[in-house]
């Protein structure tokens, strides 16, 4: 068909029934080995001694370079497991703290201001007394006048050349 179109090709090719595509990954059974399906005597299970479980006083001797591998096995107590954790991640290895976590700084404690701070605010007590006249001054009524602002503080005259 070398005297096809474009077109022609894209609705010959839209009218074909599509074949389903392969799977990705095909399908292998599993075939177990020879020897694994065997039974197990009664008597081989009884002499195989099983490890037995770490305790809180194998989790108390841990250091850095211990293997905690079987800490976090199954069937360990929690209270073992969570003192192996703690003895882990004591280690200054892992107990680092990120520099960008922004919770965690202390905000309880304020910080006091100094009193260079304090003489560099000296130039708004004017405005703090500016603000308290005008609040003594002020309707006592609860609505907003017309010369408030949208807070429903009154707005404050320009300042005058004796205050500056």
């Amino acid at each position: 068909m070398p005297d096809e179109s474009f077109l022609q090709r894209w609705s010959r090719l839209k009218t074909v029934p599509e074949a389903p595509l392969p799977p990705l990954v095909p399908a292998v059974p599993v075939v177990p080995a020879a020897g694994a399906l065997r039974a197990v005597p009664e008597t081989e299970t009884e002499t195989v001694p099983a490890t037995p479980l770490p305790t809180l006083a194998d989790a108390a001797v841990l250091n850095a370079d211990s293997d905690y591998s079987a800490f976090v096995a199954r069937g360990v107590d929690a209270d073992v497991r969570r003192l192996a954790m703690k003895k882990l991640f004591a280690d200054p290895h892992f107990n680092v703290i990120d520099g960008l976590d922004i919770y965690m700084g202390d905000y309880n404690l304020p910080s006091p201001v100094s009193p260079e701070m304090l003489a560099s605010l000296s130039h708004a007590r004017s405005v703090f007394a500016r603000i308290d006249e005008l609040l003594e001054h002020a309707p006592s009524n609860t609505t907003a006048g017309p010369a408030a602002d949208a807070t429903g503080m009154p707005e404050l005259p320009p300042p005058s050349e004796e205050s500056a």
